[in-house]
């Protein structure tokens, strides 16, 4: 049994305390084997590698023949296939195709065989018409024809010898009794009548489109009823088992857009069922108990190495097999679909469209009318098949053929065709399943047993670096008259099979663990070969695992950047920094403070260590500012330094996550960042009064930036005056001003005068002046 794992194509398992632990591809569900190429090999949604079943060709591509669309067994053995579009119906003898019937610009889309072996051909095109033909003569003759009737899409025989033709496009099953005038048993205001079956005794189911309806139909009391109103568009194929379910398969159109489609069963876990398995050789190592006292000749010796690399304990202490995993817990029942109780086009959105199912379905129906869905996929679903509580259903576009059991909720691919669509299948008296195939028209048989031999060869996978390869681990399978064998190869181009990449390497057996032997490289392939010896068993792979090393890289540091306090950090991606922020004359003392931030990442994911560094200028010594940082940031207190021009180095090292000696270290420098602590100078002031009016000239000079503003301010510290430079703009180290305050009443005023820096630092300077009162007029 399976453990449950995340269901994922590449798992990136790096440990993340140690560089030097491997890291892992594991490949365990349905969607990560299908990423890989199958041979005769196919993925099952509980997440297993097996062998598909043999197919055989009866029949080649013929040119008169587009599609094969029916297919029915005659008592003799022999096999017709109804084709079209010339309406050819083809004797398959003895493995050999012949022509039986050419009806020209016709389809055959259904046959019958009668107990006296006489073949009912039930055909479509411009008039559809039910014919009947004497092998011996080999002479049609016409036994119905109904005006409005131009596809005879299906034909039942029950058991007391009435014939039931399932038409379109006017959605009716008409009665054919022997010896009297058909007639309409069931007229549904649909299109057609695309899918037909008996129980056995007076009931009849149908399905319909375009309303995608499912029928119960009773035939002597001519009386019918809706059992289930399928999201999707059209009822293509019906099937029954012994205890009475209906099984319905839906074949609306995809158009290509929707979502991919998980299968039904995409759960973890399994149902629990009573069958063994044989494991695969394991090479696991188990130690011996520890004795309560050390023996006296000293410790055991370290465990020798097999000729595969692993450790193996001496003969006297070989262990038992390995007991198999627990089970993993039973999945939940698939959910029910509510049955609408009234007939009609279905209320929720078709098929494909936002918010409505994506492809198509397999609904199971119970005798009490209970509906579940046991099948779900991005295919067309066009024929079905019950078998012993199993259920085969021919796909398209892509020729699929699945196998279905409700009860273990398992869905097998048994086989891929050469053609793109399965039409019709049909059950041997031989024990075979012969398939009826389009686009590629031909007639294939599925034998019973599997393919003798078949490959799965695994995605190319990237390990991002040049890396070493350590051991391959299977889980699953191996019966009795079953081989499997492993082989790898690895390069450095992505595209396998070109130039730069290593041969495959000799098949070996599989065990549980398994030493990769291809070189060290980026890129890696696993290939298993699957054999069957007479092709009643084979082997299964549910899980495999690939280990390998990334060499220490170096970490890497992609920006600095370096803002003043209250400044936001943000900024475009993978800048460096720019120096210090912006000042203005209302920017108090918290440009002194500098929040150091950048982005740091190691491609082994180690976790890093910093150290900050500054230095004067571009080419002066570095100055350790900070170390042993857990996290990318740090706050400098540039009061610490004086005025002028710095630059800032980030290390990071991963040396705390590998063995000694093998860290690496990466640095990145910071732009220019510029530390002005240090206020402007007023100077050369001077001051002249007259009367009410009071005129001040200065001189503001900063050593370090640049004079951003000056203002002044009259009895108050709040009221602030703005007063432009003598050459009308703010932009070197030094600058003049000169400006008048008129209207001063007569008394001391205190004037304040204060100049900023384009760091925001701030000098103030104040003068009193006296006004006296005004002259008195002569």
């Amino acid at each position: 049994m399976k453990h449950a794992l995340a269901p994922v194509l590449v798992c990136w398992l790096a440990t993340a305390a140690l560089a030097a632990g491997a890291s892992r591809w594991i490949h365990t569900s349905e969607s990560d084997f299908n990423a890989g190429t199958l041979r005769n090999v196919v993925a099952t949604n509980l997440g297993d590698l097996k062998l598909s079943r043999a197919v055989q060709t009866l029949m080649e591509q013929d040119p008169r023949v587009s599609a094969v669309f029916c297919l029915a067994e005659a008592p003799d053995g022999a096999v017709y296939a109804g084709t079209g579009p010339h309406g050819i119906v083809l004797r398959i003898a003895d493995q050999k195709p012949a022509t039986f019937l050419s009806l020209d610009d016709e389809s055959v889309f259904s046959l019958l065989v009668e107990p006296d072996g006489r073949l009912l051909v039930g055909t479509g095109g411009e008039k559809g018409r039910l014919l009947r033909v004497d092998p011996k003569a080999a002479r049609p003759v016409e036994i119905f024809t109904a005006a409005g009737v131009q596809y005879i899409w299906r034909l039942v025989r029950t058991a007391d010898g009435v014939v039931y033709a399932a038409t379109g496009p006017a959605a009716r099953i008409y009665e054919i009794r022997p010896g009297a005038a058909p007639q309409v048993l069931f007229e549904a205001r649909q299109n057609n009548v695309l899918s037909l079956i008996s129980d056995g005794g007076d009931v009849l189911y149908a399905g319909t489109d375009p309303d995608g309806l499912v029928y119960r139909i009773d035939r002597k009391t001519r009386t019918s009823r809706v059992l289930f109103d399928a999201p999707e568009s059209e009822i293509t194929a019906l099937a029954l088992d012994r205890s009475g379910n209906l099984f319905a398969a839906t074949g609306q159109a995809l158009d290509g857009s929707g979502p991919s489609v998980a299968s039904v069963a995409d759960r973890t876990g399994r149902p629990e069922t009573a069958e063994s398995s044989t494991p695969l050789p394991g090479l696991r190592p188990v130690p011996p108990p520890r004795p309560e006292r050390p023996p006296a000749s000293g410790p055991p010796p370290i465990p020798r190495a097999n000729a595969a690399g692993d450790p193996q304990p001496p003969a006297a202490m070989q262990p038992a097999a390995v007991p198999p995993a627990p089970p993993a817990p039973p999945r939940t029942s698939p959910q029910p679909v509510p049955v609408r109780s009234t007939p009609g086009r279905p209320t929720g959105p078709a098929s494909g469209s936002p918010g409505g199912p994506a492809g198509n379905a397999i609904y199971q129906i119970n005798p009490d009318g209970f509906v579940t869905e046991v099948f779900r996929q991005a295919v067309v679903i066009l024929s079905i098949l019950e078998k012993e509580g199993v259920l085969l259903a021919g796909t398209g576009n892509d020729g699929l053929l699945y196998q279905i059991n409700p009860v273990s909720e398992e869905t097998t691919i048994l086989a891929k065709v050469d053609s793109r669509q399965i039409l019709a299948l049909l059950p041997t008296r031989d024990g075979r399943t012969l398939l009826a195939l389009a686009n590629v028209a031909g007639v294939s048989a599925l034998s019973a047993g599997y393919a003798t031999e078949g490959t799965y060869t695994s995605p190319v996978l990237d390990a991002g670096q040049v890396s070493w390869f350590g051991k391959m681990r299977l889980v699953g399978s191996l019966p009795t008259g079953t081989t499997l064998s492993v082989c790898t190869r690895s390069g450095n181009v992505q595209r396998s099979g070109e130039d730069g990449w290593s041969a495959w390497s000799e098949p070996a057996p599989a065990t549980e663990f398994w030493q990769i032997p291809s070189p060290a490289a980026r890129f890696l392939q696993y290939r298993l070969t699957f054999a069957s010896a007479d092709g009643r068993e084979t082997p299964v792979v549910e899980h495999v695992e690939v280990a390998y090393q990334v060499p220490n890289l170096a970490p890497r540091i992609r920006s600095i950047r370096v803002t003043s306090a209250g400044e936001s950090a943000a900024g475009p991606s993978g800048s460096s920094s720019s120096a210090g922020g912006s000042g203005s004359a209302g920017t108090t003392a918290s440009h002194r403070i500098r929040n150091i931030t950048w982005e740091a990442s190691d491609p082994n994911g180690d976790p890093l260590r910093y150290e900050l560094h500054f230095r004067s200028g571009t080419g002066g010594n570095w100055i350790l500012l900070a170390e042993d940082l857990k996290e990318p940031r740090f706050t400098w207190d540039t009061r610490g330094v004086s005025d002028g021009r710095y630059q800032l180095r980030v290390l990071a090292s991963d040396a705390k996550a590998n063995p000694v000696g093998l860290g690496r270290t990466a640095t990145r420098v910071s732009d220019p960042v510029i530390v002005d602590n240090t206020p402007p100078v007023i100077g050369d002031l001077k001051l002249t009064q007259a009367e009410g009016n009071v005129s001040i000239s200065c001189r503001v000079v900063d050593a370090t930036g640049i004079v951003s503003a000056f203002a002044y301010a009259v009895n108050s510290a709040d009221d602030w005056q703005a007063v432009p430079a003598s050459d009308r703009i703010f932009d070197s180290p030094e600058e003049t001003v000169s400006f008048t305050i008129e209207g001063l009443s007569a008394g001391t005023h205190q004037i304040a005068l204060r100049a900023s820096d384009d760091r925001g630092n701030m000098a103030h300077e104040s003068v009193q002046v006296t006004v006296g009162p005004p002259a008195r007029a002569r």
